[in-house]
Order: structure tokens, then sequence, then C-alpha cells
């Protein structure tokens, strides 16, 4: 009976060192990488695997995720997103409502927090044409009642509005969309190694060879990164009141509105999430924003599986209870709202 003992443990040992050898002599592809302009920011997907594997997949990538750029884009004049806003049109397109159903169901579950429907106030404030401004009070008020998901309903199957003023923007979660069809053309297509950037939204798949794969989070008060984090097969979705915003009289107005008030937001100055679901990470990514750094991160901690930190405009790091590690962390000073304006 010992003898056989021996005999197993000998076999365990000699597969094991067997694995050991096979992990550390993996195959090391050289890194194929590509950019390309879309979704109104730059897009980078690097590929680890045979050079013709690597050149054919990235390009079917690139083709899918601009196809997603067209139809949901809701300036191009060949979206049916385009037709709802500027001419009633209801939508009919499967892939279209399949997302608006996504996004409805994360408005119900953030009590409104995120909403497709703040395309009005994103044109009042002239983030569209670029000419940015403060509007009056008024102005505001009476845009908010062209504001909120509850003016969107179905009949037959097609997304309908029962306010013709009323525009959908999928801007807070079609990247996300987008790095998750981007990922299945890449493993349809024998990638089990890769990294795709859609400014700011990023996927890990996989290992970069033994290791996971390095994202940096950025600093929102100063240059350079925050920290950075490791991750494979999960997506990484940062948001930030840095991305599109102006100042005036000192005072500094984002993007990331608040649909009940319909001003900027206050009090979080950045959110990154890791979730394996790129669609729910850049959707709740915007919602800490809305509901404050408090009621935002009790938020999130209710999505299973889901990390996040919290950055506030006083310099505060908030982790979610399913906490991520951010490596090499940078000092807490350097981001306040009160260090950035001196």
């Amino acid at each position: 009976m010992r003898k056989l003992f021996l005999i197993f443990s000998l076999i365990v040992l000699i597969c094991l060192g067997l694995w050991s050898i096979r992990q550390v002599n993996l195959p090391i592809f050289r890194a194929e990488k590509e950019t390309r302009l879309m979704m109104g920011t730059y897009v980078t997907v690097i590929v680890l695997a045979p050079k013709e594997i690597a050149a054919k997949a990235i390009n079917l990538a690139f083709i899918r995720m601009y196809e997603i750029d067209v139809k949901f884009n809701p300036i191009n004049p060949q979206s049916p997103v385009y037709a709802f806003n500027t001419a009633s049109e209801p939508i009919s397109d499967l892939e279209i409502i399949g997302l608006v159903n996504r996004a409805l169901e994360i408005s119900k579950e953030s009590a409104g927090a995120f909403d497709i429907t703040v395309a009005p106030l994103s044109e009042l404030w002239g983030f569209y044409a670029k000419s940015l401004r403060v509007p009056s009070v008024d102005e505001i008020k009476e845009c908010l009642r062209n504001v909120g998901y509850q003016h969107l309903f179905f009949i037959n199957g097609k997304l309908n509005k029962d306010n013709p003023a009323v525009k959908i923007d999928f801007g807070g979660i079609a990247k996300g969309y987008a790095l998750a069809e981007a990922v299945r053309v890449l493993k349809d297509n024998g990638v089990t190694s890769a990294l795709i950037d859609l400014g700011g939204d990023v996927y890990a798949l996989g290992r970069k060879g033994a290791k996971p794969w390095k994202i940096g989070i950025k600093n929102p008060r100063a240059k350079g990164i925050l920290g950075y984090i490791e991750v494979k097969d999960q997506a990484v979705s940062s948001s930030g009141d840095y991305e599109r915003f102006f100042v005036e009289n000192g005072k500094r107005y984002h993007h990331i509105f608040n649909p009940a008030t319909g001003y900027p937001t206050q009090g979080v100055a950045g959110v990154t999430l890791i979730h394996f679901d790129p669609v729910l990470a850049q959707a709740w990514a915007k919602i800490p924003f809305v509901l404050g750094p408090q009621e935002g991160i009790k938020a999130l901690n209710r999505i299973k599986n889901l990390q996040a930190v919290i950055i506030t405009t006083s310099g505060e790091i908030i982790y979610s209870k399913n906490k991520l590690e951010i490596n090499n962390l940078q000092d807490y000073a350097l981001f306040s709202d009160k260090q950035s304006h001196k």
C-alpha cells in the first residue's frame, strides 16, 4: 500500500512539473497593434497571436465596432437613432431595441440616475456643437420637460416617444456594447489574448503572456495616472469630470448631467469600475456622479462581482466592498479641487 502511495505521489509530482514547464514556456507572440478613430475617440486593439490570425481578427473587430458606431450615432443621418431624434420615426432595429431595453433596466435600477434621454441637456449646454455655455434657469427648466426615460415606450416592439422633443443618446452605454461585440469577434477568430481600449473603456482578454494586463487609472486633477490595476477577462470602465468640461467664473461644468436637475453633477471627479460585462461597467460608471459618492458606492455594492473606486472632488478615495487593488497609488492631495485651483 505504501509503495502504491509513493508511486501515485511521484506521478502527481511529475505532472505538476510538466505543467509548470508548460506555463513557463507558453508561446509568446509579438503584439499586433492598430489604432483607428471612431465613436468620437481613438480606439486601439492589441492582439497577441500569430500575425495572420491577429491581423484578420483586429480588422474584423474594427469593422464590427464601426457598424455599431454608425447605427447608434445620434448625429449620423444613416442611423435610426438620428431619424428617431429628428423626425420621431419609431425604431424597429432589433439590435438597438436590445440596448434600449438594457438601458431602461439600468435606469429603473438606478432610480433614473442613468438616462439615455439627456441628449437635450447636452445640446443646451453646448456639448454637441462645442459652443459651451451655462444656460439660464428658465432654459434648463424648459429643457427638463423633454428629459426622462419615462417618455419612451414600445408599440408592437418598436420604440416610440410621447414628446417630439425627446432625444436619445447612447454615449453612456454604446462603448460598452462595442467592447463586448469586439471581444466576441476576437474570440470567434481564435484570439485568446488581447486588449481593447475604447477611449477610457477597456477590455482585457486573457493574459498578456504569463501576467495580467495592467490598466492605468487616470488622476482626475493632475497629469499621469493615479495608479494601475491588473485584470484578465474583465472590462475596466473609467469616467470623469475631466473628459469634457469648461470652467466659468472659477466653476467646473462637465458633460455628466443629473437628469433631475439639468445641471452637471458635483462631488465626484472620477469613477473606475471592473466587471466582466462591459455594458454594465460603462453604464454604472456614470451613476455615482448623479447619486453622489456615498449613495453611489451603496448602489454599486449591490451589483454582484463588481469592483469599484470613486474619487471625490475633495480628494477622497472610496472603495466598493469588493475592493480592487490599485498598485503604485499616488498621494491623495494631488487631485483635490482645492489643490487644482491654486
